[in-house]
């Protein structure tokens, strides 16, 4: 726990030391006012517990770090425009604060920085591979999200693809730079990667879960969001493969209507079929699944047990969280 709270100290002051005010200073402010808000930083701490689970260098691993943590938020920015969501953690987005163009331009020039931070290692070369891939699979992702809203006939094999896609591989592309960069070997970096694709698997399901079951006092914000815009998530698709000719044909009428009268009606209406045919259960399990996966990959990993303790401890930490 010690580690988890040192490395994260170091980071964020690390951060705070590099420079982000430039001009034109209307290119600039958008990226301060999104990288400065509060957040996990989940990638960067991924990227630097990685580095020191093989006794690499932190120093080395820091710009790297900045640079998943600058890429990610480049991509909020993004999706903030294509879902016109109005907050992102409590504050303004980007795109409402300033407007359209300025969103798009401080999201591109996001994606630039990212590529001069992650090149600022001694393996510069591999570091710039790796950002590069993870880049074109969430944009893949993305995509693959946004085909989704049109289609009435989404599998659960390709919702899993996309989530791992948009959301996953990023994580574990995060744990195998930390892994690179503290010089682990091929295979142990493969299995780090692994284990970041199952975790983040994990994490976006219990997102699903939570937007459906959280407690709102502690997800910050309404549930029920992912019902009422209509997202294929896992749940909706789980639960009309279960679900009897009745209960589907009720599931597609609600799931057909773009706007309602009575919004918190529609969210009930779905929660209780969903309770009918025990959705959270069924995808409580599948997560547990995934950790379990997790574990395996993990375990594998060719370095003593004593070194694995703080990145197992942080993402316990996450696993069992409400928001």
């Amino acid at each position: 726990m010690e580690k988890i709270k040192q490395l994260k100290e170091e980071f964020t002051s690390f951060m705070g030391q590099v420079p982000f005010t430039y001009d034109p200073a209307e290119l600039y402010a958008p990226i301060t006012y999104t990288l400065f808000q509060k957040g996990k930083r989940l990638r960067p701490m991924l990227c630097l517990l990685a580095c020191d689970m093989f006794g690499g260098d932190i120093e080395e691993a820091k710009y790297p770090a900045l640079a998943l943590e600058t890429f990610h938020n480049s991509t909020l920015i993004h999706d903030d425009i294509m879902d016109q969501a109005p907050l992102r953690r409590g504050m303004e987005t980007v795109y409402k604060k300033w407007n359209t163009n300025a969103a798009i331009l401080s999201g591109d020039a996001m994606v630039a920085l990212s590529f001069d931070f992650v090149m600022r290692t001694p393996k510069a070369l591999e570091t710039v591979r790796l950002l590069s891939q993870v880049y074109h699979e969430v944009c893949d992702g993305q995509q693959y999200d946004i085909n989704f809203e049109t289609r009435s006939d989404v599998t659960i094999p390709e919702y899993l693809e996309m989530i791992r896609l948009k959301t996953a591989v990023l994580l574990a592309t995060s744990l195998r730079m930390g892994a690179l960069i503290a010089g682990a070997s091929e295979a142990d970096q493969r299995l780090l990667y692994d284990f970041g694709i199952a975790i983040g698997m994990a994490f976006q399901l219990q997102d699903d879960l939570l937007d459906c079951y959280g407690d709102e006092a502690v997800f910050g914000k309404k549930t029920g969001g992912d019902i009422l815009e209509n997202k294929k998530t896992y749940m909706l698709l789980k639960a009309l493969e279960m679900a009897s000719p009745a209960q589907r044909s009720a599931l597609e009428q609600w799931f057909s209507l773009s706007v309602v009268d009575q919004p918190q009606l529609k969210v009930q209406a779905v929660k209780q079929l969903y309770d009918q045919l025990h959705v959270k259960e069924v995808v409580g399990q599948v997560i547990s699944d995934y950790f379990t996966q997790a574990d395996a990959f993990l375990d594998a990993v060719g370095v003593p047990e004593e070194r694995k303790t703080s990145l197992k401890t942080y993402v316990l930490m996450l696993s069992g969280r409400d928001k």
